[in-house]
């Protein structure tokens, strides 16, 4: 078993160099000696666990520090071997990510407090080195595949953590087929009646679209004669996500989209106009994702068309942006900075949040909204983009905005119209801030706002008055 898990490995990272290859091979060796005599509640040898994790990040082309790490990811917090001896062996950047999946001894913690605080490190960790999060995500997911042997008591609020945290962590990395199995599982356990008979109404529905589908694609090959576009794929939504959109009263038509690629994203545009002219676009549907940003790696044009009597979404996306959906965070680590990435992908709320916080708890509670909640778009007069948690409202947007202003700010305007200060915000909405002379903020405004940035600003202007 567990020569056929090494195996495995070896053939699926033949993407690795002869030399990195030699360091896996050590890697595995080390860690199989460190888990020796050690088993899973499945009775499975532990080494198997490690081995898992490394292949289901070796399905992302993931790079040769994120597999030492996943192998050894266990090794400190549940055998003899010590940070030095990793570092040692295998150098510092597996030492740190290593550092940062083992969990604190529990002691006399309390449970709540416990998870917080391994969650606070987690994170604290992850904003200096992302393959941190990607690691633990395949611990979890891997952890979830195994899931059923736990008794129910164990299941539910396991199930529950990993809708609440996990899913939306590898939304945040790009790594959707991973996010979509997470979901797919946890789903499963919570209730498992409606999962059964929810998958087979959105399978029933698939053959519908499907049709439609097709006829996009003969359509499409007979007029494109520019080579603009390279691949056309047909995706369902996840299911999780498909059954919240249904709850929540979103069409049908939301559930399944055609995804068009190009070589660039200036050929996107050539895309549309083709598209366009071949299918009636349903008005005031179309979302441009390339001019305004709302993720550093999705650039993208989002429509709507009318085919066979259909609604149909349609995202047009340049190679890059197609990339990135199948390797999500791995596409990247060569290209930049690992810090620079690890902020862009998770932004700037881990370094205020903790700047605030008293405890873990308080920590986890602000980055619960601020890091996992759905987002908004909200724009200046001048066309300016800032997304923000949804239910922030103006005071939020003014501190995201300019804080200087923000603190002197008098009234404000939410497309076209003067709003109180606590409005909060829907998603495209303009917002038009006026200012007085003088310092209006106050320790009132801290019992409004959603943000931490916001948070940390009123903070200091109070303090300083």
């Amino acid at each position: 078993m567990i020569n056929q898990g090494k195996e495995l490995l070896r053939q699926r990272c033949k993407y690795l160099s002869n030399m990195e290859i030699l360091q896996l091979e050590q890697a595995m060796d080390f860690a199989e000696r460190a888990h020796s005599g050690q088993k899973r509640a499945t009775g499975e040898p532990y080494i198997i666990h490690p081995l898992e994790v490394s292949l289901i990040l070796a399905e992302y082309k993931a790079d040769i520090i994120s597999l030492i790490g996943a192998l050894l990811h266990d090794v400190v917090e549940d055998t003899e071997i010590t940070l030095s001896e990793i570092e040692q062996h295998f150098g510092k950047q597996v030492a740190f990510i290593v550092d940062g999946l083992t969990k604190f001894e529990k002691g006399t913690i309390a449970k709540e407090e416990y998870s917080a605080v391994n969650t606070e490190k987690l994170l604290s960790t992850a904003i200096l080195d992302i393959r941190v999060a990607a690691i633990k995500l395949a611990d979890r997911l891997h952890n979830m595949r195994t899931l059923a042997i736990k008794r129910i008591e164990k299941k539910i609020p396991y199930a529950n953590e990993t809708l609440l945290f996990f899913s939306p962590l590898a939304e945040k990395l790009g790594l959707y087929r991973l996010q979509e199995e997470l979901e797919d599982l946890a789903f499963s356990y919570l209730d498992s009646t409606r999962y059964k008979q929810f998958k087979q109404t959105m399978e029933g529905l698939a053959k519908d679209y499907n049709t439609t589908f097709q006829k996009f694609i003969q359509k499409a090959q007979l007029c494109e004669s520019n080579n603009v576009i390279i691949h056309v794929e047909f995706r369902m939504s996840p299911l999780f996500k498909s059954y919240n959109l249904i709850s929540e009263g979103s069409p049908v038509s939301d559930l399944f989209t055609i995804h068009v690629t190009t070589k660039t994203a200036r050929n996107c545009y050539t895309a549309l106009g083709i598209i366009h002219s071949l299918f009636e676009p349903v008005p005031d549907q179309f979302m441009d994702e390339i001019a305004i940003e709302k993720h550093p790696f999705l650039k993208q044009l989002k429509t709507k068309l009318k085919i066979n009597n259909q609604i149909v979404l349609v995202n047009i996306q340049d190679e890059r942006t197609n990339s990135f959906y199948k390797n999500g965070v791995f596409d990247y680590l060569q290209e930049t900075n690992m810090r620079n990435l690890s902020e862009l992908l998770l932004g700037s709320s881990i370094h205020t949040i903790k700047s605030i916080s008293n405890n873990s708890i308080a920590f986890c509670e602000l980055i619960s909204f601020e890091l996992f909640q759905e987002e908004i778009t909200v724009f200046t007069p001048t066309m300016d983009v800032f997304i923000l948690p949804a239910n922030s409202n103006i005071i939020d947007f003014a501190y995201a905005f300019n804080p200087s202003l923000a603190s002197k700010m008098s009234f404000a305007k939410v497309n076209g119209e003067v709003q109180s200060l606590q409005t909060i915000l829907q998603d495209m909405d303009i917002v038009e801030i006026h200012t007085k002379s003088k310092i209006t903020a106050n320790a009132k405004w801290q019992h409004h706002v959603q943000t931490s940035k916001a948070i940390k600003e009123i903070m200091e202007v109070v303090e300083e008055s």
